[in-house]
This record gives C-alpha cells, sequence and structure tokens, in this order.
C-alpha cells in the first residue's frame, strides 16, 4: 500500500504552531486597534448614535410628544424631602429622552408662594352637582350662552407644614424652569 505523503512535515510542526499563534496574535491586535480607532472616532460615540436616535425620534409623525416646550412654568411630581423652606420634588417625566438630571428638583417656598390643598368633599354632593352640570349641558345646546362650568375640585390654603413626603404636588412658577434644578414656586398645589 502506497503511503501519501504528509501535508505538514513531522520536522517541522514546531515551526508551523509558532507561526499559526504568531498570526492570531498579530491579527487580534490589529482587530483591537482598529476597533478602538473607529469607536473613539467623530461620530461613532454612543452619544453621538443617541442624539441621532432622538432627532429622528422627534423629527416624525409622533414626534411631537418628545419635544419639551421652550417655556415651561409648571411641573407635577411626589415630594421626596423636606427642609426648612426646601422641597425635593421627584418627577416622573413620560419623554424617554427627558434629561435625567432633571428628574430631581428642589422647590423653594417664600413668603409670596401660595399654597393650597384639595380636600375630598362630599361625595353625594359632588355626585348632585355633577347631574346638574350634565342635564345644563343637554339643554344649553340649544340655547347660545356661555356654556355651564363642570364641579370644581375643593381647595383650602394652607401652609408649609402641611406639606409632607409622598404627598403628590403641582408647582407654578413665573419663570421659565425647563433647564432648572431649583427655583421658587409663586403656588404649590397639593393634591
Amino acid at each position: 500500500m502506497d503511503q501519501q505523503p504528509s501535508f505538514v512535515c513531522p520536522s517541522h510542526t514546531t515551526h508551523y504552531i509558532i507561526i499559526l499563534i504568531a498570526g492570531i496574535m498579530v491579527g487580534a491586535g490589529a482587530s483591537f486597534a482598529y476597533l478602538k480607532q473607529v469607536a473613539t472616532s467623530e461620530g461613532n460615540t454612543y452619544q453621538a448614535g443617541f442624539n441621532a436616535a432622538r432627532k429622528l425620534a422627534e423629527d416624525s409623525a409622533m414626534g411631537g410628544i418628545f419635544r419639551a416646550p421652550d417655556d415651561v412654568r409648571t411641573i407635577s411630581g411626589t415630594v421626596t424631602a423636606i427642609t426648612n423652606n426646601r422641597v425635593s420634588v421627584h418627577v416622573e417625566s413620560q419623554n424617554p429622552f427627558a434629561d435625567p438630571n432633571l428628574a430631581d428638583r428642589t422647590i423653594v417656598i417664600n413668603t409670596d408662594t401660595k399654597i393650597t390643598k384639595n380636600i375630598p368633599g362630599d361625595i353625594k354632593a359632588f355626585q348632585a352637582e355633577m347631574e346638574d352640570f350634565i342635564e345644563a349641558s343637554q339643554t344649553d345646546l340649544k340655547t347660545p350662552v356661555a356654556p355651564p362650568r363642570p364641579p370644581q375640585a375643593k381647595s383650602v390654603t394652607v401652609d408649609t407644614e402641611s406639606i409632607a413626603v409622598g404627598d403628590a404636588i403641582t408647582v407654578t412658577t413665573s419663570e421659565n424652569i425647563k433647564d432648572r434644578k431649583e427655583f421658587s414656586a409663586s403656588e404649590i398645589e397639593i393634591q
């Protein structure tokens, strides 16, 4: 029987293995250097990709829900801490692109801040007011007069001590607070 010559010369096997390992190391090193260069080049960062995705979403037909108004004067959130005349509030944004640094804000209460608290009224009285409103709405459709107003929540003026951790509050200011972490409140409504 004839033996076929071996593809690898047995006396050079060690050389082949060394060359193979050296080739793998050079290839891995070159790949690592190339990928590192690509990852750090301008425009190929995570932030650039995120900004591109954000712009694409904001420019879409449904993008209006992702755009924050330029002038923000009201926020709602949950009270997380109270220290003297400062109230820390956690704001939950529905916008996935909202600045996470603005999720926690500090509201400064001064002597001009009006604080109100919604109080539960008598449920039967509210239902009666609602029935009157519905009836007035249906009958006033025929006459061109001012439409009837729905029943309003009852609220009372309270002081700073009425605010407690865990309260849901709505804060109104006289200044644009879109990018402000701390600001003075003109009105605070405790839910």
